[in-house]
């Protein structure tokens, strides 16, 4: 069933809120950005270069001139500045925005006036920030203010448009608290495929199955035979992590007969020479799947309990140089390389004739591959 998280056109649109005074200092590069705070004085952030390194300065200027350093930040210019009050308590936070030299994608930190500008988000105990999106602004959720930031969901770049994950933050007692999740909505397929690539990697394989086949058949116009392939592709991975490895083949199938080379075909004749070997063998070829589907959400550890510990990886069936194969590639993940060149090692010498034994050789020649010697000056 397809996920609707649809967000109210009035949540989306971005309160009025005071902009900061932007402006370059004359006779440098300095980007300097300030704001007037009542009874405090004027907050500023600016840019400095100390040592040839870019640091930000975030200041109180008090009346008279003197100033007085709230926070600093090694390596980030400054994107903005924003005064709102977040918590309803009738007095308002600060809001630095930055982001890093060579980037698009900002970093917000926020501070209240209150307790010596307290740095409210990320916690004074936090050393690195969490929170880097594309775009953070002020919003309401349920009627109350709140932080929204915009990530790019971009598994699939056949936009614009372009799918973007909301995020609304709340502060509640000098504390900030997720507490929404959402998207944004559209027919377009890079859209629909970017959910469908959300949903698969968050292991809702049903989900993906319903993404990519509204971006197949999508509304909006004509689907690219780019856009065409990939999804066809990965509607074929959701309907094998669902198990249902004869939809999947038929899937995979298609992309080979019917699209002739692409990039996807050697992927998936791969996947038809593994699973047409093994569609009649079901309990390895299962736990196989079941070892795959962790490994496609990022559950590293699991994916090796898994290997480590269940008996059909450790039995003398079918598959065992897959398991050995999806061992040492967990490994490697892991950043255990030396274990993982024993494990392709083992399949060299157990599985001399398998069909993944020239991944296995190449694979082993770049990971053994030591820097050539040079004479030294």
């Amino acid at each position: 069933m397809r996920l609707n998280v649809i967000v109210a056109a009035a949540v989306l649109m971005a309160i009025a809120v005071t902009p900061a005074h932007s402006q370059k200092l004359e006779n440098t590069d300095r980007i300097h950005k300030s704001i007037q705070l009542e009874t405090f004085g004027e907050i500023i952030l600016e840019e400095t270069v100390s040592d040839q390194v870019e640091t930000t300065q975030l200041l109180l200027q008090k009346p008279g001139g003197m100033r007085e350093v709230i926070d600093s930040f090694e390596g980030l210019v400054p994107a903005d500045l924003v005064k709102y009050d977040l918590d309803t308590d009738g007095r308002a936070e600060i809001m630095a925005l930055l982001k890093h030299t060579d980037g698009i994608d900002v970093i917000p930190y926020v501070y209240s006036p209150q307790n010596n500008f307290k740095r409210l988000f990320p916690s004074p105990d936090q050393e690195n920030n969490p929170l880097i999106c594309r775009e953070i602004f002020v919003s309401t959720y349920k009627e109350l203010p709140a932080l929204c930031a915009r990530h790019i969901v971009s598994y699939h770049d056949f936009g614009p448009p372009d799918l973007y994950q909301l995020e609304f933050y709340r502060l509640q007692q000098d504390t900030f608290s997720l507490v929404h999740k959402g998207f944004t909505d559209g027919d377009h397929y890079n859209i629909l495929m970017n959910r469908g690539a959300y949903a698969m990697h968050d292991g809702q394989y049903l989900e993906a199955l319903d993404f990519y086949t509204q971006a197949i058949s999508s509304s909006t116009g004509e689907i690219s035979t780019k856009a065409l392939i990939e999804a066809t592709f990965n509607l074929a991975e959701a309907r094998k992590f669902t198990k249902d490895f004869k939809g999947a083949l038929d899937l995979y199938q298609k992309i080979v007969v019917e699209f002739s080379q692409n990039s996807s075909t050697d992927a998936a004749q791969q996947e038809i020479e593994l699973i047409s070997a093994n569609i009649n063998n079901p309990e390895p070829l299962s736990f196989y799947i079941d070892v795959s589907s962790n490994i496609n959400c990022d559950r590293w550890e699991t994916a090796l309990e898994l290997l480590q510990n269940h008996p059909i990886a450790n039995a003398s069936g079918s598959l065992q140089d897959r398991f050995l194969f999806i061992k040492a590639e967990v490994l490697t993940a892991l950043n255990r390389v030396e274990e993982a060149i024993k494990v392709y090692r083992n399949i060299k010498e157990q599985f001399p004739e398998s069909p993944i034994i020239e991944n296995v050789d190449a694979i082993l020649e770049d990971m053994e591959e030591k820097p050539e010697e040079t004479d030294g000056l």
